[in-house]
């Protein structure tokens, strides 16, 4: 089981990472589009890392925005396995070519 961290641990890493931030023990952002299939296209990425890491973030789909929670259910709040995930998801929204 992966081991939450600590509040101090948390503002450090997320310090590094530009989309995301810190509610109720999750990692969260919403993602904004002007277009609905760049909102599915990055929705359907999303899921893909997820997948491929067994980790699986509650993600909110919308017309035009995408929100994600991150947190590790096992350990009840957050763990590095989430910020894996995150820098993963946004290293991969900064190499998307949109239209």
């Amino acid at each position: 089981m992966a081991e939450q961290l600590e509040d101090e641990q948390i503002v450090q890493r997320l310090e590094k990472l530009e989309i995301w931030g810190k509610e109720a023990d999750k990692l969260v952002t919403r993602v904004e589009f002007d277009e609905y299939k760049y909102t599915v296209f990055f929705a359907n990425m999303v899921f893909t890392l997820a997948e491929a890491d067994f980790h699986h973030p509650e993600v909110k789909v919308g017309y035009g925005f995408v929100e994600i929670d991150l947190w590790s259910h096992d350990a009840e709040g957050i763990t590095a396995k989430d910020f894996e995930l995150a820098e993963k998801i946004e290293e991969k929204l900064g190499q998307i070519k949109w239209g």
